[in-house]
C-alpha cells in the first residue's frame, strides 16, 4: 500500500493459486493500482 508516498493504492508481489483441496497449482505475479475508491487529483 503506497498511500503514505504517493496518495493512491497500489500492491504487488508474488501471488499462488490454490486448488479445493489447497495444493498449488499456479504462481504468479500480480499488480494492483487504485482498487480503494476514487483518486482526488
Amino acid at each position: 500500500d503506497s498511500r503514505g508516498s504517493t496518495g493512491t493504492v497500489y500492491w504487488e508481489g508474488l501471488s499462488e493459486l490454490l486448488d479445493g483441496a489447497g495444493r498449488r497449482v499456479g504462481l504468479g505475479y500480480l499488480e494492483m493500482t487504485g482498487y480503494a475508491g476514487a483518486l482526488r487529483l
